[in-house]
This record gives C-alpha cells, structure tokens and sequence, in this order.
C-alpha cells in the first residue's frame, strides 16, 4: 500500500508505520531521496495534523531518519521484499515518543503545555520558602551552599565543573559558592583544580543539614512507595537528558549558531563548552534532582524567550498567565504566579512601561485586571507555541505510562510541599510570638 493513498481512517501511528514501509520499499528499489517526494503529501493526513499538530513534519523526518538507519544496515536482498518483524516493532518504541505529546496545546487531561515549567517553578519555589525558614534555624547558609554540601556528602569529590553540571547552576554562581565554603572552611582541596572535598567542619555541618533535609524528604514524599520512587528518578533521567539538549541548543544558538529545525528527541547538539559526560545526580532526595531538572529547562527557556521575545523567563511567564486568561485580576494573577506582591508588581509595571500589558480599573498597579496589549498579544502567541514545543520536546521520551505515572507522583510532592510550607510559615508565627 502506498503511503500517499493512506486513507484517513488510519490513526496516526499506522499513516507513519505506512510511511516508513513505502519509504523502506524505494529506497531498496534505488529511488534516491524518495522521502523529498513522499513526505509533504503524507504530512497533509488528518490523522497526523490532528493529532501532531505542528510537530507533524518532524516526526515524518524522525521516521526517515530511522528507516534510512535499518535499511544501511540490514543484508541485501531483494528490492521488494517484506520488512523483517523488527522493523514496525522497533518504530512503535520510537513513536510511544510522540503518543499524546498534543504539541498543538490541546490538553489531553494527562498533560497541558505548561505543566513541567509552570507547576515545576511553582513546586520548588514552595519547597524553597520552607527550606529557607527551617534551614536557617540550623546554619545560615545559602540554597546553592546547602546544595554544594549536600552533593559533596552523597556522591564524594568533585571539580567544580561537574558541581555545576549536576546542580544546572553556571560555573560563574558555583565559583562564588565555592570560594565562600573555602573562606568557612566547610570544604578543601589539594590544589586549585583538584577535586573539592568536605572539611571535618563541613561533614559536621552536613551531616546535621542532611539530619533535617531526610526529615523533611519523608514529608515530601509521603505516600509514595519505593517502587513509585524509582520509577519517577528513572523519568526525571530522561527529562533531564532532554532539557541538557534543550540548553545546549540555545546556548549554540545565542552564540551565532543556526538551528534550521527544532531538535530531534534524542539528538545529539553539539556546541563549545558542551557538557560532555553524564551528569552526576544526586538521588538520595527527592528534590535535589527536580532543582536540576528546573535549572536547565530554566535556563534553556531565558535564552528562547529572550531570543525570540527579548523578554526573562519571569517576564515571559506572567504575559503568558495574563494572556492565557486575559482580563485577569490582581489577586488571581498573583495566586497563580506565587511570587509575592513586589516581585509582581514590578514585573508588570516594566511590562506595562513596554506597552506590552494594559490595566483597566481602579488606580495602581496592584488593583484592577489585566489584558495583554495587541504588541503583548503577539509575543504571548510566541510564547505559546515555544513552549508547546519545548514541552513536547521534553516528554517525547516518555510513554503514556510513564507520563502518567511520573503526573501522579509529582502531584502527590506538590500536595506535601504545601503542607510542609503551611507548617513552617506556623512556626515562624509562634517563634515571632
């Protein structure tokens, strides 16, 4: 059967297994590039623009890129010849990538196209602000300090170049944080590229963190048994692989480079300064590695909304919730944001100073509702369709399962961040009392 003349009935998944065996068919039989003429005939399918949406032409190109790959390295035989089992079964486990990935920002119920930045940020600044108030009543130091601790106690010596890499901070901060351990004498070292180790003082003072850190990675992960534990580690590896791909993109990107296409799942950028090895993640808590999973794809997502916006990631974020319910009021605005008042005030006053967000109502900037500009309407627009792809991106390793799984689980830590934040923000009222 032709792949131009599969019929519509067809779900997706058949139209690019269709696809895949035609492609395989010409290639054999000599036809070179038959993929430049098969492959817009085929990407008009219903079946692939409902359900793809704008990732239809590279899912068509992931298909061309596996069928070339088997065809160079099966046995010749003849040029018609049926493809052997493995062909369709090998393509299935390449397209569970894709299944309900909805980058045309349909929610599916399981995911919508903000759920990893959106609700990540939101999770981690809760975690955060507690982390903050109990932390601080045992050693006053910073978060990047604590983790810089953490990480040397769990894993063992490290060079500040893999410190940066696992906790998805720039070297620029983990050279600050370092040079002040080393000022406290918390951590050593033999020379100056030598590997970082803790001080007697610093295991002390990590060991007494790390007491209060267990206590409270018990509370983040109630109700979640070990088996689910494992499995949600395994799916934060791949979106972390993911969101490195994703950075290291836009770092080649904001240094001049082209990126014709968006990448691939799965392919390999290749930049200066790349990061090279594994990174080392640090699983002995459930938090440590959604900080760095949150780092990269925050870091990736500066460099696309500043290169495609010039606005931060912050900036971008609160367009996108006044343009995702536009006219919005002040205090709704704020709830879904969780930043407090200041930090959005400001944020949308310079939005507003860019004739990018419009105000109606009472006077000051905190009161009334807010509705993008028709300038601020166009750049939401852009944010949107840069994070439906970034989100598509990220989970198009995963299979259905495995995204349901990993929903499940993070929503049960978000349920126990917020009881543990009203816990601490308690004690801090009684100890102020």
């Amino acid at each position: 059967m032709s792949a131009t003349t599969a019929v519509a009935a067809h779900d997706w998944r058949s139209v690019l297994i269709d696809y895949a065996i035609e492609l395989r068919r010409l290639i054999k039989n000599g036809e070179p590039r038959p993929q430049d003429r098969l492959r817009q005939s085929v990407a008009a399918q219903p079946a692939l623009e409902k359900t793809l949406g704008p990732m239809t032409l590279e899912a068509l190109r992931i298909v061309e890129a596996y069928t070339l790959g088997a065809v160079a390295g099966e046995e010749p035989v003849g040029a018609t010849d049926t493809p052997p089992p493995e062909f369709s079964a090998r393509l299935n486990i390449i397209l569970n990538g894709l299944e309900h990935a909805d980058p045309g920002g349909r929610e599916t119920g399981e995911t919508s196209p903000q759920v990893i930045q959106s609700d990540l940020w939101q999770l981690l600044y809760k975690v955060r602000e507690s982390a903050e108030m109990a932390y601080t009543r045992e050693l006053d130091l910073v978060e990047l300090d604590r983790r810089i601790l953490f990480l040397l106690q769990n894993v063992g010596p490290l060079v500040p170049a893999e410190i940066s890499s696992a906790v998805g901070v720039d070297k620029a901060q983990v050279s600050r944080s370092v040079k002040r351990l080393l000022e406290i004498k918390m951590v050593e070292r033999e020379q100056l590229r030598a590997p970082l180790v803790l001080t007697r003082k610093g295991r002390e003072h990590s060991e007494r963190l790390s007491r209060l850190a267990d206590l409270r990675n018990r509370e983040l992960t109630f109700d979640i048994g070990d088996d689910e534990l494992a499995r949600f580690f395994a799916v934060i590896e791949k979106l972390l692989d993911q969101a490195v791909v994703l950075y290291e993109q836009e770092r080649a990107l904001s240094h001049g480079g082209e990126a014709p296409q968006f990448p691939r799942p799965g392919a390999a950028v290749e930049s200066e300064g790349g990061l090279g090895d594994k990174i080392v993640l640090d699983r002995s808590r459930i938090i440590s590695p959604l900080m760095t999973l949150s780092s990269y794809f925050s870091r990736s997502g500066s460099l696309t909304f500043k290169r495609l916006t010039n606005l931060s990631n912050f900036e971008a974020w609160v367009l996108n919730e006044i343009g995702r319910d536009a006219p919005i009021e002040w205090s709704l605005l704020v709830e879904r944001l969780d930043r407090d008042h200041s930090q959005a005030g400001r944020t949308i006053k310079a939005l507003s100073d860019r004739g990018l967000v419009i105000r109606k109502g009472k006077p000051g900037r905190r009161h009334g509702r807010f509705s993008p500009s028709k300038e601020g309407q166009e750049l939401y627009e852009i944010i949107q369709d840069a994070s439906r792809k970034r989100s598509a991106f990220l989970l198009a390793p995963l299979s259905q399962a495995e995204r349901k799984s990993f929903l499940e689980t993070f929503d049960k830590i978000r349920r126990n961040a917020v009881v543990q934040l009203e816990r601490e923000r308690a004690f801090e009222e009684l100890g102020q009392g």
